[in-house]
């Protein structure tokens, strides 16, 4: 895994949040975009903190009925917990409330965020019963929820409950919306003071300076795939604008708007393949040639990942 600035920024309003006391997070964005992968970030990471932390995850199912043991359920599978059998509501409940307080203590922590993936599949009857389990808490033992949210899984998106949400749930639950994005192609207009570069370049650039490759002791990644090139001065992060302008072709060819983002999923397959099999494979690689970031655009499947994106949100 590499570091990216929308990692970052979510890292950054969370710990703003979590400052201010708010109860929960909306993270909402594109299927594959790298939601989970930030909130696994997240877990792994110490510097963003403003204290001690506990985290706990689960993901969102589709029952045919969203009762409280359903849910309930669903929690208590997601974090690990063994021998549910035929335990009802309130044992399950009594259980989660129990794990919470031991992951606490074990992070030495006055707070834990409970992450709930694939989100969009909760119902307001849901949010009604993790509210009964948010109750057992207060100020002494903090719960936060953090709501990973797919925007586009269908039509109206993930937030189609707010306009519905009593204000007890509202509140709680539908206050904190944020759009995480996939990797900038241009910088944000309040970060060009701060930011050398737009998400993209520096996503490459992690790979020419900031991942090793296959161990910590290795070279950069780049440097391990394309030894003779990078020796030479070529860089990764140099290809930025030419891979930008066979997206371009690529969207105008294949009818589709130019996205304003590259999603994870794809970006990553991209440098995996322009990396190991174009770079990696030829000792005399100098530099990508239109062919190979075409091919590498293939690899990745990035036409048919924006198809389906775009489809969705007409």
């Amino acid at each position: 895994m590499i570091i990216t600035r929308p990692q970052e920024r979510l890292a950054e309003q969370i710990g703003m949040v979590l400052l201010y006391g708010r109860p929960s997070f909306r993270m909402k964005g594109s299927g594959r975009a790298g939601k989970t992968t930030s909130a696994t970030k997240l877990r792994q990471t110490l510097t963003w903190r403003p204290y001690n932390i506990g985290f706990l995850r689960m993901i969102a199912g589709s029952p045919n009925q969203h009762t409280e043991s359903n849910i309930m359920r669903e929690m208590a599978l997601g974090i690990g917990l063994k021998g549910l059998g035929s335990s009802n509501s309130q044992d399950l409940l009594t259980r989660i409330i129990r794990a919470i307080e031991e992951e606490a203590g074990r992070a030495q922590a006055d707070l834990v965020i409970f992450i709930i993936d694939s989100a969009q599949k909760l119902t307001l009857e849901d949010y009604e019963h993790i509210a009964k389990l948010h109750d057992h808490f207060d100020a002494g033992l903090r719960l936060f929820f953090l709501f990973v949210c797919q925007d586009d899984y269908k039509q109206g998106g993930a937030d189609e409950l707010a306009s519905l949400a009593p204000p007890h749930i509202f509140g709680r639950y539908f206050v904190d919306p944020y759009f995480f994005t996939g990797l900038l192609w241009e910088v944000p207009e309040d970060e060009r003071a701060e930011q050398s570069a737009c998400d993209v370049a520096l996503a490459l650039r992690e790979y020419d300076e900031g991942l090793n490759w296959p161990d910590q002791g290795s070279p950069s990644a780049t440097e391990t795939f394309a030894t003779a090139a990078f020796a030479n001065g070529w860089r990764l992060e140099h290809e930025r604008d030419a891979i930008y302008n066979e997206i371009k072709l690529l969207c105008a060819r294949e009818q589709l708007a130019l996205p304003r983002d590259w999603l994870m999923a794809t970006f990553e397959v991209f440098v995996y393949h322009v990396l190991v099999h174009v770079a990696g494979r030829n000792p005399d690689f100098a530099g990508l040639s239109r062919e190979d970031i075409q091919q590498g655009l293939q690899a990745c499947a990035f036409a048919a990942y924006e198809r389906a994106r775009q489809r969705v949100r007409q």
